[in-house]
């Protein structure tokens, strides 16, 4: 037998350990392929957001490259920590350390070759409904099959290149050691009862402390978010190494309930695995959370846009900034929407900035009565009665947001300028944002009083809003709507005879984003699935490592009384806490540190996408879960006596 041959067989005996590992790799090469067929498309640039998916999908595909190399890197890595006796075994019948060297080259090339071959092939395969998924999701036109040769050879070149250099470097980590080591490293020791530092333990907890703290406590800078990310990856490390074997241990000191049947086996086995598999489990938990934050912050994007759109009534909004073109502008505007039929409302709004001796309402924008009654309806508000005598006034704040004040009874404000006004109530508006009131609360006063206000200013704010009540039915456009084609005229003659006054269209924004979420969205499936498989990965192989210590274990609790049904309890229990586990702890990491980062960029919407996220990862832990449990539990069967 050739040496060649020699590895070939070593891969083929242990293909069950190499199975994940394998099909983890295969499945990163045809997920980059997909990618590199989509970026060298020869019609991409053509496409709405064509540019945009190229970029966005070239970057997609360094991510994927780099998680690869770390991937193969520590895959490599347990693999050769995990053969250790077996290399030396051959030392002992003569191998040289070269010759071990050359063996552990030609079964990493082998294995990464086919991961190669298998993942560009059945990128090929599915490049087709690939493309056609892509356009699909990102709502464009749809891109014709091609022959992706320069995909092909980018693939090749960068995996290969990969495979080598690891391959390469993986060599260090046995080259220097004795026979006698490489045999000691692969035998099983006498557990020990697993130790944890109080120290540490409570280090752990104070940092994911601080990681909150640093979140939560005053305004959200990137220092702190830094901060935050550095203290909980920390101590997301520590909760698995020592605080999750505290709490083991404190579960096995109520005996009432430990003592029961089998929870004294799997309990006491959770202490090792836990200790055993603290690094496994923090990158999985690492990988998961990084995956679903980002899933969530897409998902949170694309409702927070839906909703905008339907909270908002104006078709469109022209900020006059240049009184010399307003008339003409305004004009072209009112032509476009007659020609079309369109049945409309223009609304002109006069605003201006004050300053008030309130803590709450240090910024405000006050509006005269008149005008507020004529937009009222359009914002979902009613008529109010204002005492211009006694300075009365009505504040009007985001209806996604609580009353910077209770007014339950009259509050006396005095605006800058030294006009002393009373509040008499507060009503909320989905609206008000839409308005152009992002960060500032609106007062509604007279208009005497907005007049004498108003002579203290040099200049006010005027916007010209457009109501057209046929388009506010609770339907999103698409792009072949009429209020999305209109805009788009519109815009494109406003862009033409740019007079120095902004024109904002409703659809426009809408569409959008819509389509640049569509294609994170679209991209963010597949790294989720890459992240999602890869962690499947980890656990595979940890699992498949101690399936031996398992089983030997197993059989000698057979003779003893230990019946198939509570063997398969004991361990469905310990795989299933080692797949949800790290669902759960990133699940709660997301939810934690999502809610300050989209309240900053004002997404009040946060439970539901971490959530939506989250389940996704669920369902699909699970359906590995039944996978590798139904292995695991075959095998155990064959040893029970």
């Amino acid at each position: 037998m050739n040496f060649p041959r020699f590895a070939f067989n070593n891969v083929r005996r242990n293909s069950r350990a190499y199975m994940a590992y394998f099909l983890s790799s295969a499945f990163m090469v045809m997920i980059f392929f997909c990618f590199a067929v989509f970026v060298n498309h020869p019609e991409v640039e053509q496409i709405q957001l064509g540019k945009l998916s190229q970029a966005v999908m070239k970057i997609a595909e360094y991510v994927i490259f780099v998680f690869a190399v770390f991937f193969v890197l520590y895959s490599i890595s347990q693999f050769l920590k995990n053969r250790r006796r077996e290399f030396g075994l051959l030392l002992i019948l003569g191998a040289r350390p070269g010759q071990i060297n050359r063996l552990i080259f030609i079964e990493n090339m082998l294995i990464g070759m086919a991961a190669i071959v298998s993942g560009v092939a059945s990128g090929l395969i599915l490049s087709k409904m690939f493309l056609l998924f892509g356009t699909k999701m990102m709502e464009v036109q749809e891109l014709p099959f091609y022959w992706p040769t320069g995909a092909i050879k980018i693939t090749v070149i960068s995996f290969l290149a990969l495979f080598i250099c690891i391959s390469v470097f993986t060599l260090s980590m046995i080259k220097k050691s004795q026979a006698l080591q490489l045999l000691k490293g692969g035998s099983a020791a006498v557990k020990k009862e697993p130790k944890v530092s109080w120290v540490w333990s409570f280090l752990g907890a104070v940092l994911l402390g601080i990681g909150w703290y640093a979140l939560y406590m005053g305004r959200l800078t990137p220092v702190k978010l830094f901060i935050a990310a550095a203290a909980g990856i920390a101590g997301t490390y520590l909760f698995y190494s020592q605080i999750s074997v505290l709490l083991i241990g404190w579960i096995k000191k109520r005996r009432t309930w430990v003592w029961k049947k089998v929870n004294l086996l799997w309990v006491s086995e959770m202490a090792y695995k836990l200790k055993d598999n603290a690094r496994m489990l923090f990158l999985v938990t690492v990988v998961i959370s990084i995956a679903s934050m980002s899933a969530g912050v897409v998902i949170a994007m694309d409702e927070d846009n839906r909703d905008s759109y339907l909270d908002d009534p104006f078709v469109l909004r022209y900020y006059s900034t240049n009184e010399s073109f307003v008339k003409e502008d305004l004009d072209h505007i009112n032509r476009q929407l007659e020609a079309a039929g369109v049945v409309y409302n223009q609304f002109k709004v006069e605003s201006i900035n004050k300053s008030s001796s309130h803590r709450s309402l240090k910024y405000l924008s006050v509006m005269p009565l008149s005008i507020f009654n004529q937009i009222e309806n359009a914002i979902g508000l009613n008529s109010i009665p204002l005492d211009s005598k006694h300075g009365q006034a009505l504040l009007v704040y985001d209806a996604a947001k609580s009353s910077p004040v209770n007014v339950d009874k009259p509050i006396e404000i005095v605006l800058e300028g030294g006009k002393q006004v009373q509040i008499q109530g507060s009503v909320g508006s989905k609206a008000l944002p839409y308005m152009g009131y992002i960060n500032t609360n609106l007062l509604i006063v007279s208009d005497d009083l907005y007049k004498q206000l108003r002579a203290q200013e040099q200049r006010a704010d005027t916007v010209y809003f457009y109501e057209v009540p046929a388009w506010n039915s609770g339907s999103l456009p698409d792009e072949a709507s009429q209020e999305y084609r209109l805009g788009v005229d519109i815009g494109k003659w406003n862009e033409d005879h740019d007079h120095g006054n902004l024109l904002s269209i409703r659809s426009d924004g809408y569409i959008k984003l819509k389509l640049g979420t569509a294609l994170f969205r679209f991209i963010g499936i597949f790294i989720s699935l890459i992240f999602s498989f890869a962690s499947a990965s980890f656990l595979y192989f940890k699992l498949h490592t101690e399936l031996s210590t398992d089983a030997a274990m197993y059989r000698a609790l057979s003779k003893i009384g230990l019946s198939t049904a509570e063997m398969k309890k004991s361990t469905s229990l310990q795989i299933g806490l080692l797949f949800f586990i790290p669902i759960i702890v990133s699940t709660i990491f997301s939810l934690v540190v999502l809610a300050p980062i989209l309240k900053m960029v004002y997404i009040n919407s946060y439970y539901k996408p971490v959530l939506m996220a989250a389940a996704g990862f669920l369902a699909l832990q699970m359906v590995y879960y039944f996978i590798v449990r139904a292995g695991y539990l075959r095998h155990l069967k064959r040893i029970m006596v």
